[in-house]
């Protein structure tokens, strides 16, 4: 088979490599797409430090050739997509209900072997932990690769605790923005989406939100205190991973809101801020990471009913071998989700 290896900073590529083999317990996926994340391109530039050699990729769906002995739950043939994190269960952050923040997680394309491969190995604890999740029959694989990040914004937008009629401002309109732009509308809440790039506010309007702000041409303080009767929004989620953003944003949340930082920074970076915002007004700033199988499942269901879209943010679909043109997309913020056609591999 194909499989794209990361064999140390900046050196990734395309090798032969011999099908993977599956013990009694275990499950042999034929990948059919995978997705790219930013953390795909941060293993790439040595940021994210992973032991080479490691097929990477952890956002991809696939069906099934071949089923250990063992397992009773699956079939040939079936289409299914695989949350990538597996928990331990014996943590603190795991018996606090804080699966998604275990301490000693692992995770595919990280750890182990990943989904830029033709063939991929599923382990028998990820597939006794139910990790693996069978597609509805109306969810395309497309959609099912670019799956697993729309699971982490609900788990996102959950931290909000939000309430039908309050306002949420969402703070970059990525494909996680606009995911939170999506499920912040299926809870009846007033959006208001934060973009500088004016086809990124059209998507978002597009998808649900109620207000969409310029923050290189508007003042946000005073267009939010406007749109908020001199409040400011109830919850924000901060979808973009730069400090200074952080700083100016959270002078946007009324008294007693909520601030969620959901996109991660570069290693190494601080932030500003006067405490005393924080204290006096008794915001609770916090953050989001990663999510669960349950929230996955979800998602899934979500989309499946027509209640958000995954498809609208799938703005690329590019062969195996063009993988080092997606993730110069990826870091150059071209697009939203770029997904590979691993069945192009040949």
């Amino acid at each position: 088979m194909k499989a794209l290896v990361f064999l140390g900073p900046r050196n990734i590529e395309i090798k032969e490599l011999p099908l993977p083999a599956i013990n009694k317990d275990e499950i042999l996926l034929k990948v059919k797409f995978a997705g790219i994340c930013g953390t795909d391109v941060r293993i790439y530039n040595g940021t994210k430090a992973i032991k080479a050699p490691r097929i990477i990729g952890h956002e991809f769906s696939g069906e099934i050739v071949e089923l250990g002995e063992g397992i009773k739950n699956f079939s040939i043939g079936e289409r299914v997509t695989v949350y990538p994190m597996l928990s331990c269960g014996i943590c603190y952050a795991c018996k606090e209900g804080r699966t998604n923040i275990c301490v000693d997680r692992l995770t595919i394309g990280y750890e182990i072997d990943g989904g830029f491969a033709q063939y991929i190995k599923i382990p028998a604890a990820f597939v006794n932990g139910g990790n693996v999740i069978k597609l509805p029959d109306n969810i395309s694989f497309q959609e099912a690769a670019a799956s697993e990040p729309v699971a982490a914004a609900l788990n996102g937008i959950n931290r909000a605790k939000l309430e039908p009629g309050q306002y949420l401002a969402v703070v970059g309109c990525g494909p996680i923005g606009l995911s939170h732009v999506q499920l912040g509308k299926h809870l009846k809440v007033n959006v208001i989406a934060v973009e500088p790039q004016p086809e990124k506010r059209e998507l978002a309007l597009k998808m649900g939100a109620k207000y969409v702000l310029d923050p290189q041409t508007e003042n946000l303080t005073e267009k939010i205190f406007e749109i908020t009767d001199k409040k400011g929004v109830d919850s924000l989620l901060l979808d973009v991973g730069i400090p200074r953003v952080i700083e100016q944003s959270l002078q946007l949340v009324k008294k007693g809101g909520s601030f969620i930082l959901f996109a991660g920074c570069p290693h190494g970076s601080t932030i500003t801020i006067d405490p005393n915002w924080i204290h006096y007004r008794e915001i609770d700033f916090t953050g989001a990471s990663a999510s669960t199988p349950e929230n996955h499942r979800q998602i899934l269901d979500m989309v499946s009913n027509g209640q958000i879209s995954i498809k609208r943010l799938i703005t690329d679909e590019l062969p195996f071998t063009q993988w080092e043109t997606g993730f110069n997309q990826k870091q150059n913020f071209t697009g939203l989700k770029t997904i590979l056609n691993i069945e192009e591999a040949d």
